[in-house]
């Protein structure tokens, strides 16, 4: 079995929070085979811990998977690609960053997720199609850094008006923007 969606929690997350939850139900109306892991956090989260969840899928997903991440979790799904050499059809980026955001509690767990010698240009040949969806009031990441993300990896975005964190508390518990990426 292959899956053909991967939805990637963030920091101090899980699969039943945010938008995750009905972006599953989404993609599996829509016959998907659809995989949403549940990472540790924030106590044991680093990128050795995460890697060794999705490890743990290994040969399930790839060439033909879409994955679509959140926070903390596109800066690992790179991570995780480039580390492995791992090809994915698409990367769905939802308020994205690389490096810390200046906000101490986030930047303790979230440090070990940001390699020194990650080499970017790499990420066209791994992932056919980079996306990216951030807001312009965003409460945690900086829009630069979204930006930026962007810029490095060679990914189209749009910006979400006041969408804060595009998470449940900004009142993100659907996010049908993202449906479009699901074909």
């Amino acid at each position: 079995m292959s899956y053909d969606v991967v939805i990637i929690h963030g920091s101090f997350g899980d699969p039943f929070g945010n938008w995750q939850p009905w972006l599953f139900q989404e993609a599996a109306a829509r016959s998907k085979r659809v995989l949403c892991p549940h990472f540790p956090g924030p106590q044991e989260q680093n990128l050795e811990s995460w890697g060794s969840v999705l490890d743990a899928y290994s040969g399930m997903f790839g060439e033909n998977t879409t994955i679509f991440a959140h926070s903390l979790g596109p800066a690992f799904v790179l991570d995780y690609l480039v580390s492995r050499t791992i090809k994915i059809k698409r990367l769905v980026a939802v308020a994205p960053f690389y490096g810390l955001i200046g906000i101490e509690e986030f930047d303790n767990v979230n440090k070990t997720f940001f390699l020194e010698d990650i080499d970017f240009s790499t990420v066209p040949q791994l992932c056919r199609d980079r996306f990216a969806y951030f807001s312009d009031n965003d409460p945690y990441v900086p829009r630069k850094m979204s930006e930026s993300f962007c810029a490095n990896i060679s990914a189209g975005y749009k910006v979400i008006p006041n969408g804060g964190h595009l998470n449940s508390s900004a009142g993100y518990t659907e996010f049908p923007h993202l449906l479009e990426h699901l074909e």
